[in-house]
């Protein structure tokens, strides 16, 4: 969040740390391939490929050919170990099989009478199967299970993450992907996908109702500390952005610029706002709030 508090549309901070890089790229190519999708464009090579392109736009994996499908043969395993888990399709027969991927995500329940859930479920397996890009697979195969939980009707939007269920299973969730290629056993990994929504949904949920319950209780604090018709427009911007720089939040507020300089003040004195960067010179201030991230922060 700190990183994409500092980031404009410039670019991203050079000397980011790779995994915070990584979760803002990602970020941004969710958002780029959400709104692709909202344009009305299908599945197709033109998203996959620009959201790749974005993926691996700087850090690990930059130099390996982003936005470009794969020319050798890629494997899927422990390099360290020099174990191979799976070989995914070959160049040779990617764009048969990428093209039958894209036809099937754009299919719909009217179609063909398949369920939303287990359709998500198979387009991952295909998609980690196919194994398209030289590198940022991973990344891009778990990106694709909100878009398609969205586009299928199960979400409101494109935000919900189960790729912490998979890596706290991971064992399984290799074995059962492997076990998909040699022995078809489709069954197994649909039920083992569903119950990584399941668990994931339960988890949102309880997070959930902790932002509620928090939201207000801060509402009401917001108000008997700030005294002014815009406490709540600067409680929802916070919430919204709980690491923000100070000249985001007089610009993006619509708080008058100098309440919302007053707001700031206010909010580190009692402690709700915690200063993360002190503002100098003409650099403004970055600042977190601590209550909120506790409550989203991962386990």
């Amino acid at each position: 969040m700190r990183l994409e508090a500092d980031a404009g549309d410039e670019g991203l901070p050079q000397d980011a740390r790779e995994a915070d890089l990584e979760v803002a790229l990602y970020a941004r190519a969710l958002k780029q391939a959400e709104g692709a999708l909202r344009d009305g464009y299908p599945l197709s090579n033109f998203v996959i490929k620009n959201a790749h392109r974005t993926l691996l736009y700087t850090g690990r994996g930059a130099r390996n050919r982003p936005g470009e499908y794969k020319v050798e043969q890629n494997y899927i395993g422990e390099r360290k170990a020099r174990r191979i888990d799976y070989i995914p399709v070959s160049p040779d027969h990617l764009a048969t099989g990428m093209h039958d991927l894209f036809d099937f995500a754009n299919m719909t329940r009217e179609d063909d009478g398949m369920l939303p859930l287990l359709r998500v479920a198979i387009i991952h397996a295909e998609f980690e199967a196919l194994h398209p890009f030289e590198d940022g697979n991973g990344r891009l195969g778990r990106m694709l299970i909100p878009l398609m939980l969205w586009r299928q009707g199960l979400l409101t939007a494109p935000h919900f993450f189960v790729s912490d269920y998979f890596e706290r299973n991971k064992d399984e969730y290799i074995e059962r992907l492997r076990s998909v290629s040699q022995y078809g056993e489709w069954s197994e990994w649909c039920a083992f996908f569903c119950t990584a929504i399941r668990a994931q949904a339960e988890a949102n949920s309880t997070t959930v109702g902790q932002i509620k319950t928090h939201y207000e209780m801060m509402r009401e604090r917001f108000r008997d500390l700030l005294r002014s018709r815009w406490s709540t427009d600067a409680l929802d911007y916070i919430f919204a952005n709980p690491v923000f720089r100070n000249n985001r939040f007089k610009r993006n507020a619509g708080i008058p610029p100098q309440t919302a300089n007053a707001f700031t003040n206010k909010l580190v004195e009692e402690g709700l706002l915690r200063v993360v960067i002190p503002p100098a010179g003409r650099s403004p201030g970055m600042y977190a709030f601590p209550s909120l991230l506790d409550i989203v922060a991962e386990p």
